[in-house]
């Protein structure tokens, strides 16, 4: 049977069901649950049921009133979530705000994200600035922060490496700082973080950091500007 496709330009909405491509052109919304191989949005796009897709691309503003489902997640300009995000490749270039948890195996931010729940993926590359009220688990952890004070509860992980990255155009290092309760992984790397225990196998801290308690099994280097109230030898 062939499959159907929804076309949206200009203004308009329609509901949900099975398709093959879905494309909004415009100012567009689908009022129910939609499955799909591909779904594209150029504009501003408001999508009120379940959305699961092969390949979900977003180019402008969009606005998930439940959870979404693709193998593929690409979003150029912002993403707002009232629901779970669950994935294979998850590319955010802009903003994204997540009122559920983050699923996935590679999830690559250039921008800022909010996520209310927890963020769990294999491989985290975020460049710029992030909020997460849950925990961070991540086989590896890499972020570069570029402005504001980002938090989150606990950070898990293999490696795990947070520094300031270069801000628009390599001009000078972010300021951006992190708070958290825990950091706790094999190989970790930590600069201008506040942190109540850092635990790993070797830990470096550079500079910036105020951590209560770091426990170690095999290195621990400190940089002169950090500060380490207790640390133990596992």
């Amino acid at each position: 049977m062939e499959q159907r496709n929804i076309n949206i330009f200009g203004s308009g909405s329609s509901g949900g069901g099975h398709f093959d491509k879905v494309k909004i052109k415009g100012d567009g919304s689908i009022t129910d649950d939609i499955e799909c191989l591909q779904f594209k949005v150029h504009g501003n796009g408001s999508l009120l049921g379940n959305v699961k897709a092969q390949a979900f691309a977003a180019y402008g503003t969009v606005e998930l009133h439940q959870n979404i489902k693709s193998e593929i997640i690409k979003v150029y300009g912002s993403m707002d979530v009232a629901g779970d995000i669950s994935g294979v490749k998850i590319s955010i270039r802009g903003t994204g705000d997540v009122a559920g948890n983050i699923l996935g195996e590679q999830l690559d931010v250039k921008g800022g994200i909010s996520v209310k729940g927890n963020c769990e993926v294999e491989n985290l590359q975020l460049d710029g600035g992030f909020e997460i009220d849950g925990l961070l688990n991540a086989e590896k952890v890499n972020i570069g922060m570029k402005f504001g004070d980002n938090r989150v509860s606990e950070i898990g992980g293999e490696t795990i490496s947070i520094k300031r990255r270069s801000t628009f155009l390599g001009i000078g290092k972010g300021e951006g700082t992190l708070s958290t309760e825990l950091v706790e992984g094999d190989h970790i790397y930590l600069e201008y973080t506040t942190a109540k225990v850092v635990r790993g196998k070797s830990v470096e801290l550079g500079p910036g950091c105020n951590i209560e308690l770091v426990e170690y099994k095999e290195s621990l280097k400190q940089h002169k500007s950090t500060e380490v109230k207790e640390n133990r030898l596992l």
